[in-house]
């Protein structure tokens, strides 16, 4: 059996379709299945003043199409379109924290992180933002952010919305050269080599250049060394330090305690003899604590622990370990919060302990 030659198909007259908006609607209208052996193409004409249209069957063969399957076309074509607008969770997926940020290409994939970066980017802080959720997002670690921005380096806590924070294209820290500073010192200073420093290409550094100060400059992978060692007796003070650590903020009428910032995972020792009265979860914001009753209406409280090496009933000894440095609870990064406590009224930890070593 011979099959018929296929007659040739007509494309759609793009100007009419120009010049009438409802004609695309139309020429899409067109592509549908008439029954079992009929393909029409409707041609996008004067349909809406006339009420009909002209196809080409499979033979050739023109054939009319009233009103009735024009209206069976549109609605095919208006499931179609409503097939393809997203769905009510497709258009409410969040983007990552930076889902208003300019700077944040308009194609970013909302399941991972942006794309590998090569300039330091500007990043408004919102409501909700925590320093770690912002730090993961783009690949970095707290203490990048902390060490890239001055207000976070002096008080961790310190997030707010509407802060600005800088954000580096690597891990390390963003430094404001003083006067003095070389990059063989800086290098010294962030444990790093010196040509990582003057090959990084934002530096703009030349062999043999040296910084201005004011300039800013980004210590690629810098870290600063945190010395730790486990808090002996101090004699004349009450109490000892139980982190060597750098103190991110201290004691106000708005924080009556001290946070130690240290390395997470950093031990932490018992500021001061006494019995374990608390070593649990709080729901307050203090994450993991440990609370030592020292028998003389005195408390010392460890806060936001990576978790308790005590139990509550234990005997502890001044400079015994009680627990890790973590960043749970209402935390922006790896720290402790330490309050002393005297008949229930919080004291200035500072004045309790020796001098900063």
């Amino acid at each position: 059996m011979v099959m018929p030659a296929a007659a040739p198909v007509r494309s759609l007259p793009v100007r009419r379709c120009m010049k009438n908006r409802w004609g695309g609607f139309e020429a899409l209208a067109g592509l549908v299945v008439g029954g079992s052996n009929r393909l029409i193409l409707k041609e996008a004409s004067h349909s809406l003043e006339t009420g009909a249209s002209v196809g080409i069957s499979k033979t050739g063969a023109p054939m009319s199409s009233g009103p009735r399957s024009t209206a069976w076309a549109f609605l095919i074509v208006l499931l179609v379109l409503w097939s393809l607008i997203p769905s009510q969770s497709a258009l409410a997926r969040p983007i990552g924290p930076d889902a208003r940020d300019p700077f944040l290409a308009d194609d970013a994939d909302a399941d991972s992180p942006p794309p590998p970066r090569t300039q330091v980017l500007a990043y408004h802080v919102r409501e909700g933002d925590a320093l770690w959720t912002i730090a993961a997002y783009y690949g970095l670690d707290v203490d990048t952010l902390r060490w890239s921005n001055p207000a976070l380096a002096a008080n961790p806590d310190y997030l707010r919305p509407g802060l600005e924070l800088v954000i580096l294209p690597v891990k390390g820290a963003y430094v404001t050269v003083q006067p003095g500073d070389t990059v063989e010192r800086l290098a010294t200073r962030w444990g790093v080599a010196p040509d990582d420093i003057r090959n990084f290409a934002l530096n703009d550094l030349r062999p043999g250049d040296q910084p201005q100060p004011g300039a800013r400059l980004v210590i690629p992978h810098g870290r600063r060394e945190v010395k730790l060692a486990p808090p002996g007796p101090a004699t004349g003070y009450t109490y000892a330090w139980p982190i060597r650590g750098v103190i991110t903020q201290s004691y106000s009428a708005a924080h009556r305690a001290v946070d130690l910032g240290a390395p997470y995972g950093a031990q932490v020792y018992a500021a001061r003899a006494g019995r374990v009265t608390a070593a649990r979860w709080s729901d307050v914001g203090y994450g993991y604590l440990v609370i030592v009753d020292h028998g003389d209406g005195s408390q010392a409280l460890y806060s936001h622990l990576k978790g308790a090496w005590v139990k509550v009933g234990d005997r502890v000894g001044r400079g015994d370990l009680i627990g890790e440095v973590g960043s749970t609870g209402n935390s922006t990064g790896p720290h402790i919060h330490f309050e002393i406590r005297i008949g229930g009224a919080p004291q200035n930890p500072l004045s309790h302990l020796p001098p900063e070593p």
